[in-house]
């Protein structure tokens, strides 16, 4: 052995010892090489979003600012692993959470220190070049996105609908014009609106076919004898771009409503074209058919639906990125309850930074809401927001 190996040997034996001895010193974790680390075979990828709203909303007897969660698009974040198995089947595994602040979204709530993690995906994803995909565990079922396809640039940051009015969340609404509704009997937007997105993320089994011509159809099993079947199009024609998609869901069981559902089935669907001179449309609408048990001799049947046109028209007209605004309307009937209607009107300016993967909008919203034969104030919001996604 040469003096010169001897030598480095022994640098590398005291210089061991010597962080063995040492105690650890503390230091920013991303800041550390090596934190997240792929095996041989399966190659991981850290993604997710931070989202945020603000503004000033007024519900017919005073106004205030507020911050809140978005209630389109929450932040969130996940670890997505891909591999090959064969030459043409590939595993796609998959783990993301939702995270939510613990602010109140209520016009009267407050800020608070606690937070919650949701589980989002919790799935294995095997995929075969020819035959499509099976998902196993928690997850998007087939329908869901289906009520959803919009193709303005940044719009589904800040669109309209959704389950909960979308943006606003849980924005609350008081029956302050009628003499027989007391303070005390508050309800959400959440209530009177919903976009009967397919069936949302849940336990399943899916299969999707391979995408042929721009379709693409799947199916899920779910808990408790339910299922949906799905088809999603993205294409082209004649120079004008267009996404759709359309489900229809089977669910047997408890929607978690005071209720025990005993059948429940619904058809939803969307469809967004984008011009080639920028102007656009998207429409969405779904239905149900809800038969429920209230734990006394009477049946109480309903029949909610919803409808969404939109109007946009967006460009590049700075370097940022694309530019668009948009107007859309909602009519959504008896979501929660019998008599039950809301009407949404959204104004929405957004602009997408391309360089850093950031929706941005600014948006003007005003509610209309009728409860069983009581007639709310109204509810106008004016505010802004943001998706940065990594």
């Amino acid at each position: 052995m040469t003096k010169l190996n001897k030598a480095l040997m022994a640098t590398t034996a005291i210089a061991f010892a010597s962080g063995l001895a040492l105690p650890a010193v503390a230091q920013d974790p991303s800041a550390a090489p090596g934190v997240v680390k792929s095996s041989n075979k399966m190659k991981l990828r850290l993604y997710g979003q931070i989202t945020h709203g603000f503004g000033v909303i007024n519900d017919g007897d005073s106004s205030t600012f507020m911050q809140h969660n978005n209630g389109n698009t929450s932040t969130r974040m996940g670890i997505d692993g891909r591999g090959k198995i064969t030459k043409d089947v590939s595993l796609r595994t998959r783990v993301e959470y939702q995270i939510t602040d613990g602010d109140s979204n209520q016009v009267n709530g407050g800020q608070s220190d606690e937070g919650a993690l949701v589980i989002r995906h919790l799935d294995a994803i095997f995929s075969h070049k020819r035959l499509g995909a099976v998902w196993i565990g928690r997850g998007d079922t087939a329908g869901n996105g289906t009520s959803e396809k919009n193709l303005l640039p940044g719009g589904s940051a800040g669109r309209l609908g959704g389950s909960t009015a979308g943006l606003l969340g849980d924005a609350v609404v008081l029956g302050k014009n009628s003499d027989t509704v007391q303070p005390a009997e508050i309800d959400t937007l959440g209530r009177f609106f919903s976009s009967f997105d397919g069936a949302s993320r849940r336990q399943r089994i899916r299969y999707d076919t391979p995408t042929i011509a721009g379709f693409k159809v799947g199916g899920s099993a779910i808990d408790a004898q339910s299922w949906d079947v799905a088809m999603h199009y993205k294409g082209a024609f004649g120079g004008m771009k267009i996404a759709a998609g359309a489900a229809f869901t089977h669910f047997a069981g408890n929607l978690g409503r005071s209720a025990t559902v005993q059948d429940f089935n619904q058809l939803n669907g969307s469809i967004s074209v984008l011009t080639p001179f920028g102007l656009g449309a998207t429409m969405s609408g779904g239905k149900q058919w809800l038969d429920y048990f209230s734990g006394v001799p009477d049946t109480v049947k309903r029949t909610p639906y919803n409808i969404q046109p939109a109007i946009f028209y967006t460009g590049k007209w700075t370097e940022l990125g694309p530019t668009g605004i948009e107007y859309a309307y909602q009519f959504s009937n008896e979501i929660s309850a019998k008599n039950d209607e809301g009407q949404g009107h959204s104004v929405m300016l957004t602009q997408v930074l391309a360089n850093t993967g950031t929706d941005t909008f600014a948006t003007f919203r005003y509610y209309d809401v009728k409860r069983d034969g009581e007639d709310p104030e109204n509810i106008w919001y004016f505010g802004a927001g943001f998706r940065a996604r990594f």
